[in-house]
């Protein structure tokens, strides 16, 4: 059971990375940025006005609903603090809050794949094929920088 959930973890992990292609903004970033390798992947992709249309009202739908999933996991953690911070909590107490938080990321993963389906689902066989590279160069820049980020932290 526990290597299920890891599995699982993980490939919602890899699939959340590469999402953000259409669906939300980058924190820490610069807006104009975003905006401009929007357009850029659009013209890869080669999409057509009407697979733009139906991006971008996906897209809009899908970030309404990111925020309630994300303020959903926030609050429970919040709660997970407060727990906390009565000093004598119980091992069931603490254990069942931690798999709500654990629950409600799952929650907000799958609707990330979701969306990313939704997406890759409007797309023809050779945009497909462009959307998998550009997926899959994002992916491996994302987890070259997570790997300075923990070489940095080590030492």
């Amino acid at each position: 059971m526990k290597i299920k959930l890891f599995v699982l973890a993980a490939i919602m992990t890899a699939l959340f990375i590469t999402g953000s292609l259409f669906s939300q903004e980058y924190q820490g970033r610069n807006r104009n940025d975003e905006v401009g390798k929007r357009d850029r992947i659009k013209e890869k992709l080669n999409l057509t006005e009407e697979q733009i249309d139906k991006i971008e009202d996906l897209k809009l739908s899908h970030r309404k609903e990111m925020i309630d999933l994300r303020a959903e996991v926030e609050k429970k953690e919040v709660e997970l603090e407060e727990l906390k911070s009565n000093h004598n909590f119980s091992r069931e107490a603490y254990l069942s809050k931690t798999n709500e938080i654990i629950s409600a990321k799952n929650k907000l993963e799958i609707v990330q794949a979701n969306h990313q389906m939704d997406v890759y689902q409007l797309l023809n066989e050779n945009q497909k094929k462009e959307w998998n590279k550009i997926t899959r160069m994002m992916h491996d820049r994302k987890h070259k920088e997570l790997r300075k980020i923990q070489e940095k932290n080590f030492h």
